[in-house]
């Protein structure tokens, strides 16, 4: 038998089943001429590409299955020593296979495991970061909702304490008003007072120093006259009658013993006068005592509801700032907890395409290199059958190596179709050898 070692995988492309004495070469053929048809009028299509040569899916198989066993989690001198024996002993026929040559497809199918363990671990890796992401994304829409719903109520504490500020203010600038009103009767009502007390002192001093001389009688009419006019001026001040002050010189001026009934009439209508005038204006300061402590206690009164009201307008002025900074705490929350969903958004897209791709590659090494190591280690050799005609087996290896190249897909084409209801799993994707490659990279 002809030897069955897998051929490198730098010549795979270069490798015919031609070469490998399978198919005579085709002898090439002529195109008869014809008219030129509406298709030569029309712009030219892109030129088609270069047929590649057949490779036999046994060789293509073993070369799958070696470059799969260089993705296991095992020592490169191990890898190389394997795959250096895998050739012969996966290429060759079940029923001729010895019990070397099961040691090694033994070995082989525990890397292949070892690889296939790795990407299943990175499927499970995707989808536990899958997890993650979908539960940070549904507590920041949780902790989103919250802080919505926080903000809502901090904007309306701040509200309530604003206006309960401006109650405050308006208490106080009324008490404040009420406390000058109060002070400032109580000046006025001290001023009256005074007043009171100095016409009093005035009119007795006039009674004690003046009348009473005069009506005693003064000896020398200069000292009578210089009492009698220091009277009438105080008299003048008080607004007595014009009249009487206009008999007083006369009167006054006058001996005792010489004054008549009209002179008697005149100094005593002066002195009950002079005497009434004291009298109410002792009752004057007598009220002006009392009004005085009143004064005092509404004075007091206003004062201490001024500090009260004070202190409750600076309290109402710490609440409401306390509220603005709780609000805009609240809307802090919120804008971090929003870009944190914003960023979630895309990072979940990523780790869905990451999982695609994971489950992708298990997906093509499953069906692709586990499944022709299955196919070929059970291979056994079948009776040969009729060579079919050269020429049909060329044209059918042809399109059918053609229509394989059109379906196949790369990952992230796989996972698009995936997304776009074009295929129904990632299983049914077509890979080729460069996927099943790109898999293990």
């Amino acid at each position: 038998a002809a030897s069955r070692a897998c051929p490198s995988r730098l010549v795979l492309h270069h490798t015919s089943h031609r070469a490998q004495g399978s198919f005579p070469a085709m002898p090439a053929f002529k195109r008869p001429a014809a008219a030129p048809s509406k298709a030569i009028l029309a712009p030219p299509k892109q030129a088609k590409r270069a047929k590649k040569e057949p490779v036999d899916p046994a060789t293509q198989r073993c070369l799958e299955v070696a470059s799969a066993i260089r993705q296991a989690d095992s020592p490169a001198a191990v890898l190389d020593m394997v795959e250096a024996m895998l050739g012969d002993a996966l290429m060759s026929y079940k029923e001729e296979r010895h019990e070397f040559q099961e040691n090694v497809l033994d070995m082989a199918s525990q890397l292949l495991a070892s690889a296939e363990h790795l990407k299943a671990a990175n499927v499970e890796a995707a989808k536990a970061s899958m997890v993650t992401g979908e539960e940070i994304k549904s507590a920041s829409d949780a902790a989103a909702a919250s802080a919505k719903v926080t903000l809502e109520s901090s904007a309306e504490e701040t509200s309530a304490k604003k206006r309960a500020l401006a109650e405050h203010a308006k208490a106080f600038q009324a008490a404040k008003q009420a406390a000058e009103q109060a002070q400032l009767q109580e000046v006025m009502h001290q001023q009256d007072l005074r007043q009171a007390a100095t016409k009093r002192d005035h009119l007795l001093a006039a009674e004690r120093d003046q009348l009473k001389p005069l009506i005693e009688g003064v000896e020398g009419e200069e000292k009578a006259k210089e009492l009698v006019g220091a009277l009438t001026v105080v008299l003048t001040a008080f607004s007595f009658d014009a009249s009487i002050l206009a008999a007083l010189p006369n009167a006054f001026l006058k001996a005792s013993s010489a004054r008549g009934p009209f002179d008697v009439m005149v100094l005593e209508q002066v002195g009950k006068d002079l005497t009434q005038r004291v009298a109410v204006l002792d009752s004057s300061l007598s009220k002006a005592e009392e009004a005085k402590a009143a004064d005092a206690a509404a004075v007091r009164e206003a004062t201490e509801k001024l500090q009260v009201l004070s202190a409750a307008q600076q309290a109402g002025a710490d609440a409401f700032t306390a509220a603005q900074v709780a609000q805009e705490v609240a809307k802090t929350a919120l804008q971090d907890v929003q870009q944190t969903l914003k960023d979630v958004g895309p990072e979940l897209r990523k780790l869905a395409k990451e999982l695609s791709s994971a489950e992708y590659y298990l997906a093509s090494f499953r069906r692709g290199p586990m499944a022709s190591f299955a196919l070929l280690r059970e291979r056994v050799a079948s009776p040969p059958s009729p060579e079919p005609v050269e020429a049909e087996v060329q044209a059918e290896a042809e399109v059918a190596e053609e229509q394989v190249e059109d379906a196949v897909m790369e990952p992230a084409e796989a996972a698009e179709a995936l997304a776009d209801g074009k295929i129904a799993s990632m299983e049914e994707a077509p890979v080729t050898e460069a996927s099943v490659l790109a898999a293990g990279a």
